[in-house]
């Protein structure tokens, strides 16, 4: 359902499958291509492992996060090859997102709340880079906010109160888009305005 965007005044937006396509069984076929275990194996153990929740809110490092995985996929190859992996997941960045990213930028403030990590920024980087040369992807927002930079990852209430805080907003005003719902339920919770973005592309419509 399309939220009334009568009130609002500030737009936070999700990364994965909001401004860049997600697709989370890529990196699970990448990871088990690098070892003996199954598909279905990698997935179990992404759910269950919490080496993955630590790095995204920065309790370890990319040393640290690469030698879980090796010691859980049996992997003795180069780093590379398990950063490929990782970032197997993260797929195009179409520049029209970016176009209207700009074009909000003059009606609303904005900003970015992800959980995500090193590796994975890196790499995004440099996927912004390829489409927008000039213009790094943060100076698109009013400030992004990344979880292993603040240590804090949804569907945490704190990683929307850092936002609302740091630039004193009232809930009412703020919408926050993301992929997953039970991320929008906990940012309703807080005040905000929630629209869950089911299909990549959806969230354009709201500001055609």
């Amino acid at each position: 359902m399309k939220p009334d965007l009568t009130k609002i005044s500030s737009v936070i937006f999700d990364l994965g499958g909001v401004i860049i396509d997600l697709d989370m069984d890529a990196t699970y076929k990448a990871f088990a291509d690098l070892s003996d275990l199954t598909f279905e194996e990698v997935k179990e153990l992404a759910a269950k492992e919490d080496f993955f929740l630590k790095y995204e809110v920065g309790e370890i490092d990319d040393p640290t996060f690469r030698a879980h995985l090796r010691e859980h996929l049996e992997f003795t190859g180069e780093d590379g090859h398990l950063d490929a992996a990782w970032n197997a997941m993260l797929g195009k960045i179409d520049k029209d997102k970016l176009e209207r990213i700009e074009q909000m930028a003059q009606k609303y403030k904005l900003f970015v709340m992800s959980n995500t990590n090193e590796i994975h920024i890196r790499f995004f980087n440099r996927l912004v880079n390829h489409i927008s040369p000039n213009k790094p992807f943060h100076k698109y927002f009013t400030e992004v906010y990344l979880s292993q930079e603040v240590g804090e990852r949804k569907p945490n209430p704190g990683a929307w109160q850092v936002i609302l805080n740091d630039h004193q907003l009232s809930p009412e005003t703020c919408l926050f888009i993301d992929d997953k719902l039970e991320n929008i339920e906990a940012a309703e919770k807080l005040g905000i305005v929630g629209y869950q973005n089911v299909s990549p592309r959806d969230w354009l419509e709201l500001f055609a």
